[in-house]
């Protein structure tokens, strides 16, 4: 009964703490108005997640593992269509970026950034974490589902396509749809594979 209420606090706490930063910024976020909105003290508050740093970190995990669960998802639908696959899941993170501030933020924070510039110190830590992890999907899905392809270019392949996809977030030049389909041939003709992005993909 105890281990349920604790995660049932700790996710009521990491809802209430995403909607708070989405809506103010982070740095306008108060460790007392969270207990308050959820019910609980301020010392339940801290114990579980030690301090304000702390609870920024765990938002952001959340969001991040929530990500990932998402572009994996993506391309479970595609099989060993790399184009398809590749296009799909650019499209996913931009569109998510679109719709989630607080995943926006995450993927292209600065670490050389001022935390008082910014407000979002506790996920510089965990962007770089992220693109480790948006990388290592994708190279696997095309590891495991495209034949022929060396480990090591795949690899590098895939980071290269986060990296230009996070880069397109952070200066957009082009629509989603657009962005996606050109990032997918970059990848594509990188990797010696045939395929065109599909419209809308």
């Amino acid at each position: 009964m105890r281990a349920r209420y604790r995660e049932h606090v700790r996710a009521e706490v990491l809802e209430t703490a995403h909607d708070l930063i989405a809506e103010r910024g982070w740095d306008r976020v108060r460790m007392s108005e969270i207990a308050q909105a959820v019910g609980i003290s301020r010392a339940l508050l801290y114990k579980e997640f030690g301090d304000k740093p702390g609870l920024g970190e765990a938002v952001a995990l959340r969001e991040a593992a929530r990500f990932i669960e998402g572009i994996e998802g993506v391309l479970a639908h595609h099989g060993s269509d790399a184009a398809g696959g590749l296009a799909a899941s650019v499209g996913f993170v931009l569109e998510e970026a679109e719709n989630s501030p607080l995943l926006r933020a995450v993927l292209i924070s600065n670490r050389d950034a001022l935390p008082s510039a910014t407000g979002i110190l506790p996920l510089l830590t965990t962007s770089v974490r992220l693109l480790e992890l948006a990388s290592g999907s994708l190279a696997q899905w095309l590891t495991s589902h495209v034949a022929g392809l060396r480990e090591d270019e795949v690899s590098d392949a895939a980071e290269a396509l986060v990296r230009l996809t996070v880069s397109h977030l952070a200066l957009p030049t082009r629509s989603r749809v657009d962005t996606a389909r050109s990032i997918t041939e970059v990848g594509l003709r990188y990797l010696g594979l045939s395929g065109t992005p599909e419209q809308g993909s």
